[in-house]
């Protein structure tokens, strides 16, 4: 009887962990994020003004200057302007969902608190992706402002650079969470970080991915940041190629696995 009783529950779980998430329980735990950042936004702004400033003076025009014509089409401060953009968006969506999302489920004990009610992992998980994203977006806004000031953004389109950067962060979102359910001692996010900031010089950030050689290219297209990029700067300058249609596909596809495996992974660590 008791396993026909397991059977029927496995039965009646849906296959996919997003399937579970409760919308509601989501945005109130959502809400919560918000709250908190609220009372220290004034703090929390200062970053995202200086640090796109002082890297568009550096990178547009310090090294701008040294750079004769044009990058892949366009000028050095937009090409490098695109890609400090999307770099500064995916890298605060990374940190909320590492030493922030951490902090949360082990030092302060959040998660916990947050699981006692009725909103299950599912829900935590795509709230706290929701939420990293949200404040990547809140960059966006700022930093793109920046950009349009120093001429970097020339073209209309720009305004609907937020959109790669959205699944760009929902990406990265994901697989930090994942990676931050399976971390138990804080020490080994240094191994992640330096993951990523090692990746960040061959996604197309700062120069053109075709200066690799070919066997370079391969792993640097695999990359979802390395689209996230491109599709920005195809936005901020109004180049659009047959080719951004494809990474396109490939980077909403990369953030749905993402998702996906944080809301497995969390479920395992706080549940299971």
């Amino acid at each position: 009887m008791q396993t026909q009783t397991h059977q029927t529950a496995l039965a009646r779980t849906p296959y996919l962990a997003v399937a579970q998430v409760n919308l509601r329980d989501a945005l109130a735990v959502w809400r919560r994020n918000v709250i908190v950042h609220l009372r220290v936004w004034k703090m929390n702004l200062v970053a995202p003004i200086i640090e796109p400033v002082i890297s568009v003076l550096g990178f547009g025009w310090g090294i701008g200057a040294l750079v004769l014509g044009q990058v892949a089409g366009i000028s050095y401060l937009s090409f490098a302007g695109a890609g400090l953009l999307a770099i500064t968006v995916l890298m605060r969506a990374m940190f909320e969902t590492t030493y922030a999302s951490y902090f949360r489920m082990v030092y302060q004990s959040t998660y916990d608190a947050i699981l006692a009610t009725p909103v299950d992992a599912e829900s935590l998980a795509f709230a706290e992706i929701l939420w990293a994203v949200t404040h990547g977006l809140f960059d966006t806004v700022i930093i793109l402002g920046v950009l349009t000031v120093f001429g970097a953004a020339t073209s209309p389109w720009a305004l609907l650079a937020p959109l790669p950067l959205l699944f760009g962060a929902a990406f990265m979102a994901g697989l930090s969470l994942g990676v931050t359910a399976h971390v138990h001692d804080i020490d080994a996010f240094n191994l992640y970080m330096a993951l990523f900031f090692s990746t960040m010089y061959v996604t197309g950030a700062f120069f053109p991915i075709e200066v690799f050689p070919v066997w370079l290219q391969w792993p640097a297209r695999i990359l979802p940041q390395t689209e996230s990029i491109e599709l920005t700067r195809a936005f901020l300058t109004g180049r659009f190629l047959p080719h951004h249609l494809y990474e396109a596909i490939y980077l909403v596809i990369s953030a749905l696995v993402a998702c996906e495996w944080a809301m497995r992974s969390l479920r395992k660590r706080m549940v299971a």
